[in-house]
């Protein structure tokens, strides 16, 4: 298939491009990167591993491929998006009935706001319907409710029609205080929204064009991937794709409060440094357990790309980890410069950023695409 004709498989007319969308989320690498790698280092039937896997985008495009895959990812919300992308519930009148019941189970007392940040962030009818959804879903057991709360995410605060909240950005959580300010500064209030109506439209147009043909599986693990890997039976990997956490700089606690708090969390941040690896010698211990474990769960002649942050320490501690894991494959890198604004920017970070970096880990007899260089 030509790319031309590939492109036009992902786009949103798509039943591939539909749920190939699915989640928004800060910080993930594109849909077209992990394309790429999967087909040129891997076969359909094999099992692609992506310890860090974010909201799922390596394990979404293996299965559409034909690859099984195996995923961990310590932040619920990219958990959800990743187990519903990877293995929705199928029935959609099912999703549709149990949005139908949660919006009958509001009462009075589930519109109250807890704090400031909830009276302006969402009209009491959208706050009582959050507040039953956040009580009654059980997304961690059920294939069903997890959906549920998969489109709930997806549309928890997004700009002023695009979701359920005030006006806000759909990527990344602001702080309160900022979007306190921000509203009032602007009169910006919540608008009104029948929820049940709002997300009963979401699902009809997701589920529209079906789901995308394929008898791969993928498994997604929630938590620690040193617990994960350890925890993986079956097939060894033929493929590692994955994108670590940057030290200093990844946070999923500060970067998606407010879902966290719709998945059971605080209702206001508490802006911990517990999530962020700002610790350098504790990200490097993770880092290298990771790649040991990976290596212990893959083939012997494994290839292994890591997009991973420009930035001295976090590259060190990376390519260090991925000498240890590997130490008989042949290192390459390629450095990339954003060609565009970064999602950073949008948040008012204007400076200049490093970039990224691929590392590709490659059996001695296999040669690195054009443009990498031997480290």
């Amino acid at each position: 298939m030509n790319e031309e004709a590939f492109q036009e498989k992902w786009t949103v007319g798509t039943s591939i491009g539909r749920w190939s969308g699915m989640g928004p989320y800060y910080a993930m690498f594109p849909v077209s990167f992990a394309r790429s790698v999967i087909e040129e280092y891997s076969q359909p039937g094999q099992k692609v591993i992506d310890p860090f896997c974010g909201r799922g985008t390596t394990n979404y495009v293996s299965r559409v491929l034909g690859r099984d895959s195996f995923g961990c990812e310590i932040n619920p919300v990219g958990w959800v998006y990743a187990s519903v992308k990877t293995d929705p519930y199928r029935n959609y009148h099912g999703v549709i009935r149990r949005i139908e019941a949660l919006g009958g189970m509001v009462c009075e007392g589930d519109k109250q706001p807890e704090n400031e940040f909830q009276t302006w962030a969402w009209h009491p009818d959208v706050l009582g319907f959050l507040q039953v959804a956040r009580r009654e879903l059980d997304w961690k057991g059920s294939r069903l409710d997890r959906t549920v709360m998969s489109f709930l995410l997806v549309y928890l605060h997004a700009k002023i029609g695009g979701g359920l909240s005030n006006q806000m950005r759909q990527s990344k959580s602001m702080s309160p205080e900022y979007s306190i300010r921000w509203w009032k500064e602007k009169g910006s209030s919540p608008p009104k929204i029948d929820p049940v109506a709002f997300l009963v439209s979401r699902v009809l147009w997701r589920y529209k064009k079906g789901f995308p043909g394929s008898e791969a599986t993928a498994r997604i693990f929630l938590g620690d991937a040193r617990d994960g890997l350890k925890r993986h039976r079956g097939k060894k990997g033929k493929l590692i794709l994955t994108s670590p956490p940057y030290l200093a700089v990844t946070n999923y606690e500060y970067d998606n409060w407010i879902r966290l708090w719709l998945l059971g969390g605080a209702p206001y941040p508490s802006w911990s440094t517990k999530h962020r690896h700002a610790h350098k010698s504790r990200f490097e211990d993770l880092l290298h357990e990771v790649f040991q474990n990976s290596a212990s769960r893959a083939s012997e002649d494994v290839s292994v790309v890591v997009r991973t942050d420009a930035r001295e320490m976090t590259l060190n501690a990376t390519i260090s980890s991925i000498r240890n894991a590997w130490d008989t494959h042949r290192i390459y890198s390629r450095h990339s410069l954003p060609k565009k604004r970064t999602q950073t920017a949008l948040f008012g970070d204007k400076e200049a950023k490093p970039g990224e970096v691929d590392i590709i880990a490659l059996p001695s007899d296999r040669s690195p695409p054009d443009g990498f260089l031997r480290l």
